[in-house]
């Protein structure tokens, strides 16, 4: 089979069918604004957005193959030298595509999402990991192929030309500044065209799930930019795959974007579903911390365990604000409900590691006796 050519000279697209997409346009819409208005009355978001930003940063990096956990992740940071290092190249992949993301939202605030921005994530994403050599914050110079195949004649798709893909890319920074058309369309067009483009010799699939919070929040849909589609594309993979190799092949936008809003309009409401969990165990312990101590630090030292779900004690006392005492009172506290347990014991003057089970079963459905412990490697 012969492979299928980017779409030279059909972007932006012509031929968009706005009446089947009425409905699936004002589907996601309504399924986004509840989740954001749900976001909206939480006073503080972060024990909301950092749970969901480790785990899209989990799920986009399995989708190339990485292996790493929430849990995975949580321990690496949380026990340093004595995590396992056969599993630190994957889980250093997770923490460079978090880093990345953050970078981004940070710098779409100062200015329009561009090249810079992309190629400034970029260089994150693959600093000292896999890709490390294949030109980290820049475009490629050759062309590049998707295939099992080293040959070009046997791919399944041929991105861009690499003499083309200056212009390419500047007439899809054109696009994404934009409003002549409605932005979810906007969003879903430009996620598929960044995709074909393939402008990094590595790293395309990740970049481009990183567009899509970023227009979201970019164009006011959101207040932070924390919808991800990273788990509905895993699911549907091969779904993905064609429907993206259609508007090469076939000029399908209007497919790819039905299939694009139903993604946005499912995962904005998972995505609710998880918020409420997470907000509903953040009260619940809340409430029992409050009546059980009364000291004004209290909703800090419980927003702090929301935030990272595994923690080294002494990190957890710095960041609560409460004197030594006080944190030992509330971690003994925790861990006799048990709200918190301890993964990596205190020994001499490493820190003991602790872990908040409930809030890794809500992000990943995970079990308290698969979460890796912190090992000591001195045998």
């Amino acid at each position: 089979m012969m492979p299928v050519h980017y779409h030279t000279g059909k972007f932006p697209p012509s031929s968009i069918d706005w009446k089947k997409l009425a409905v699936p346009i004002e589907r996601a819409t309504m399924a986004l604004a509840r989740y954001d208005s749900f976001l909206g009355i939480i006073p503080d978001e972060s024990i909301l957005l950092s749970p969901m930003l480790v785990q899209e940063a989990v799920t986009s990096s399995r989708i190339e193959g990485t292996h790493a956990t929430v849990s995975d992740v949580l321990v690496y940071e949380a026990g340093g030298a004595n995590f396992d290092s056969s599993k630190s190249d994957d889980v250093l992949e997770v923490v460079n595509y978090r880093r990345a993301l953050l970078l981004a939202e940070k710098m779409v605030k100062d200015v329009p999402l561009s090249g810079r921005v992309l190629k400034a994530a970029h260089k994150t994403l693959l600093q000292n990991v896999r890709g490390s050599l294949k030109s980290p914050g820049m475009y490629r110079h050759d062309q590049n192929w998707i295939g099992t195949s080293d040959n070009i004649d046997e791919a399944r798709y041929v991105p861009i030309a690499a003499d083309k893909l200056e212009d390419a890319m500047a007439a899809w920074e054109r696009f994404v500044n934009s409003d002549d058309i409605p932005s979810l369309v906007k969003i879903s067009i430009a996620h598929a065209e960044f995709e074909s483009i393939h402008p990094f010799c590595d790293g395309n699939g990740r970049v481009g799930r990183m567009i899509v919070p970023l227009m979201l929040c970019s164009d006011g849909i959101i207040r932070h930019p924390c919808l991800y589609l990273s788990e509905f594309f895993e699911h549907r993979n091969n779904e993905y795959q064609d429907r993206l190799l259609a508007v090469s092949r076939d000029d399908a936008w209007t497919e790819w974007c039905e299939f694009f809003l139903a993604a946005i309009e499912t995962q904005a409401k998972e995505n609710l579903e998880k918020a409420q969990s997470i907000y509903r165990l953040y009260k619940d312990v809340l409430l029992e911390s409050t009546i059980k101590s009364k000291s004004p630090e209290v909703p800090e030292a419980v927003a702090c365990l929301f935030r990272s779900a595994i923690f080294p004690s002494n990190v957890f006392t710095k960041r609560a604000g409460m004197n030594e005492s006080a944190s030992r009172r509330f971690i003994s506290s925790l861990k006799e409900s048990g709200r918190i347990v301890e993964i990596s014991p205190h020994r001499g003057r490493t820190p003991a590691i602790l872990a908040f089970p409930e809030l890794l079963g809500i992000s990943e459905g995970l079990r308290m006796d698969s979460v890796p412990s912190v090992t000591d490697n001195d045998n």
